[in-house]
Order: structure tokens, then C-alpha cells, then sequence
């Protein structure tokens, strides 16, 4: 590995030097990435599975389609619902932002 003189650099050598340091740490960062991508596929390849079925990513799974049971309802109108999970609904989004509990809307 060679020794640079950083105390012989301009500040626009020391800028550039800078730049090109982290270009390459880039290039090299997105190099491991595709080599380990390339190798989890191989692997999963081997069990005759995808990389999302081996992480439990396949959106076609049985669980990806099924409803989750409710466990708040909105009390003005009981056809809203929300199973806890995802995004909160507008509803309960403005209820809380009222100063009101979340308890109050649990099933």
C-alpha cells in the first residue's frame, strides 16, 4: 500500500482524494452486495426454494391473503376496523390526535 502526504495536498487535491476514497467505498459496498445476493441465491437455488421463500417473503403464502381479526372498531361506525397492523386508519389516526386512548377503541 502506498503512503500519500496528505500535508502536500491543496484542499482541492485533499476534496478529490476525498470523493474518490468514497466512490470506491460505494463501488465496493455494491460489490459485496451483488456477490452475497448472487451467493443466498445459489443457496436457496440448492433447496429448490427462492431467496424470499428462504427469508419468509413470498407474498404467495397461504398467510400473506389472510385476514387478520380486528382488535379496535370504531365505536361511531363499527364497519371500521383495523387488526393492529399497517398504517393506522384515518379514523383512529384523528381520534388519538383528539387526546383520546387507544384502549377505548380495542375489541
Amino acid at each position: 500500500m502506498s503512503t500519500i502526504d496528505l500535508n502536500s495536498l491543496s484542499a482541492d487535491d485533499l476534496k478529490q482524494l476525498m470523493a474518490n476514497a468514497e466512490r470506491m467505498l460505494r463501488d465496493r459496498h455494491q460489490q459485496r452486495i451483488h456477490s452475497l445476493r448472487k451467493e443466498a441465491e445459489e443457496l436457496a437455488a440448492s433447496l429448490n426454494m427462492s431467496v424470499a421463500e428462504l427469508f419468509g417473503l413470498d407474498k404467495t403464502s397461504k398467510l400473506a391473503n389472510k385476514k387478520l381479526p380486528a382488535k379496535y372498531v370504531n365505536s361511531a361506525d363499527p364497519s371500521q376496523t383495523w387488526s393492529g397492523r399497517g398504517k393506522r386508519p384515518h379514523w383512529l389516526a384523528d381520534a388519538l390526535a383528539r387526546g383520546e386512548s387507544l384502549e377505548r377503541f380495542a375489541v
